[in-house]
């Protein structure tokens, strides 16, 4: 097999057992999901914890309906607004989604600390910094 689509299988294979264990985590001590703590975390780390929505589409990796979505799940149980006209809409952070991203950081920090210490430390800086290339590499942009 290729050694390029070895690496992105198995970048698959690991992406997909870290989201099973911070989706069962999350669920458990938070009541949100990884994809949920993705978005308030992106939120969270913004200046006015206020973004686009059409922002959001390329770092959660969804279309825009499926933000919307999730957005509308998470502004129902006072997480988050939306705000804006057609054009620019916008979501923002309300306070108590910052308390519990505050929160669910700490468990998310302690389990991919978990999960990390089985890579040697050296190691982790070199593919921390392949998959950030990957992930900005313009061959996977969108057309």
């Amino acid at each position: 097999m290729n050694t390029n689509l070895s690496f992105c299988l198995a970048l698959q294979r690991a992406h997909a057992s870290l989201r099973l264990k911070l989706d069962d985590e999350l669920g458990i001590y938070h009541g949100i999901s990884f994809s949920d703590f993705v978005l308030l975390n992106l939120l969270a780390q913004t200046a006015n914890s206020r973004v686009r929505i059409v922002e959001l589409v390329r770092p959660l990796g969804l279309p825009q309906s499926a933000v919307l979505r999730q957005l509308i799940l998470l502004e129902k149980i006072g997480l988050v607004v939306r705000d804006g006209e057609n054009n620019e809409r916008y979501v923002v952070l309300r306070p108590a989604g910052r308390v519990l991203v505050n929160a669910a950081r700490e468990t998310a920090d302690s389990i991919c600390s978990r999960a990390v210490t089985s890579i040697t430390p050296d190691t982790v800086g070199l593919v921390s910094t392949a998959l950030d290339t990957l992930a900005c590499a313009p061959s996977l942009a969108l057309s």
